[in-house]
């Protein structure tokens, strides 16, 4: 039986794993580590996709481990009903050649990413669902040599980014925004500084860094500032950001904080509780190798099917879902992962298992810096292990034409 600290080290690996998988041993070598897993690691290419093989690579094991107490115990086979059929109309198929989901923009339209070279972007566009049709916004500039555009992030006006040259010593970032409708894109201002998170306002585009702190310039340019009350905190989407239990990767979130009103909730946890993840209104975190879902304020508590699996290296969908992974070794016809609607309980499933043993991958939406709300993945893409010489490796078939995208945006709740 696996302990905490077991489980959380699998996860860690796991994550890492991931984003092997996503950035290719080349790339990986020829960058310096730990910029590379947290500021390459979010480009076009990386959207938190785990495989998984009967728990021989990425698996995690500790099923068998009693859950923690909690106010609601969910049944351990609970009913999944396929996205298709519980959100029809949230359900899109796209091109898969060029363009990659970041998020919703509205419930008929996605925004894209395309990249110009080896997991940069260099273009955004949108896909217009009712119509069928995609439409390029414009180009992604690249004003330095080995840059790097980053995360995105969305308003009524304006879609936003920050890029980085991550393969440099010196913390640096540049900010850019976009018409959403389309255009040129614009440079309001750079900083020396570590971001990882980037939002926008109605007049401010707002960025916090991985120290802690939450910054703001007007969209017009001009000398940034501190937003007041952020100390420590990171943003997820404005005016929302968190703070950790500690600077440690993977440190529990455990207080919520609204920055337009001040209003800060520090967020009752579980003992043993661990990498817990918050937004506005929902945590999701990990006990006894179990999953746990609740509000910000401890209440609407429950601890979820033992198959329900970390899924990557976050969970969060827009404002109210979560994404798992599904683990059963036993039971053929479950789908690769599962949403999974915090408020209601509701489960859809996503995508169909090769084998029992065999997950798949489902991206999360590429580099979007708010909880993504377009999940997506390859389903003419076959998943299968072969093994030898003592060991399994996970290799696929066919795939490469046609994405299935949930826009959560366009859900029925």
């Amino acid at each position: 039986m696996r302990g905490e600290q077991d489980l959380v080290r699998t996860l860690r690996t796991a994550a890492d794993q991931v984003e092997g998988l996503d950035l290719a041993g080349g790339v990986a070598r020829r960058r310096r580590a730990l910029r590379t897993r947290r500021r390459v690691g979010v480009a076009l290419a990386a959207a938190a996709v785990v495989a998984i093989v009967g728990g021989t690579t990425v698996a995690l094991s500790g099923g068998e481990q009693r859950a923690q107490p909690a106010e609601i115990v969910t049944p351990e086979v609970p009913k999944i009903t396929p996205v298709e059929q519980l959100w029809p109309r949230a359900v899109v198929k796209m091109p898969a050649k060029k363009w990659k989901p970041v998020t919703g923009l509205s419930p008929t339209q996605v925004l894209l990413a395309a990249n110009s070279a080896f997991e940069k972007a260099g273009q955004l566009g949108v896909y217009d669902s009712a119509r069928g049709t995609t439409r390029v916004l414009g180009d992604i500039p690249s004003p330095k040599k080995k840059y790097y555009p980053q995360k995105f992030a969305v308003s009524s006006r304006y879609i936003a980014w920050y890029g980085e040259t991550p393969q440099d010593d010196d913390p640096w970032a540049d900010f850019w925004i976009m018409p959403r409708e389309g255009g040129t894109a614009r440079r309001v201002t750079e900083v020396t500084a570590d971001v990882d998170a980037i939002g926008l306002t109605g007049d401010s585009l707002v960025w916090s860094v991985r120290g802690g702190g939450v910054y703001r310039v007007p969209l017009t340019g001009g000398k940034p500032s501190r937003v007041p009350g952020s100390d420590g905190l990171h943003l997820t989407a404005w005016p929302w950001a968190n703070g950790r239990a500690s600077k440690e990767p993977g440190a529990n979130e455990n207080r919520v904080v609204n920055l337009e009103t001040g209003r800060s909730v520090d967020v009752p946890l579980p003992p043993q509780v661990q990498m817990t993840q918050c937004h506005a209104e929902w945590c999701v975190g990990v006990s006894g190798g179990r999953m746990i879902v609740q509000r910000v304020d401890g209440t609407g508590r429950k601890t979820l099917p033992v198959m329900f699996r970390p899924h990557g290296a976050r969970w969060l969908l827009g404002d109210r879902y979560a994404m798992f992974g599904v683990y059963d070794e036993t039971r053929r016809g479950l789908p690769i992962a599962v949403v999974y609607d915090l408020a209601t309980g509701v489960t859809a499933g996503l995508g169909e298992k090769s084998e029992p043993w065999v997950s798949g991958s489902v991206m999360m939406g590429a580099n979007s810096s708010a909880p993504s709300t377009t999940p997506s993945w390859d389903a003419d893409v076959t998943y299968h292990r072969e093994c030898g010489n003592g060991r399994c490796v996970v290799k696929t078939r066919g795939g490469g034409k046609q994405l299935t995208v949930v826009n959560l945006l366009a859900a029925t709740r």
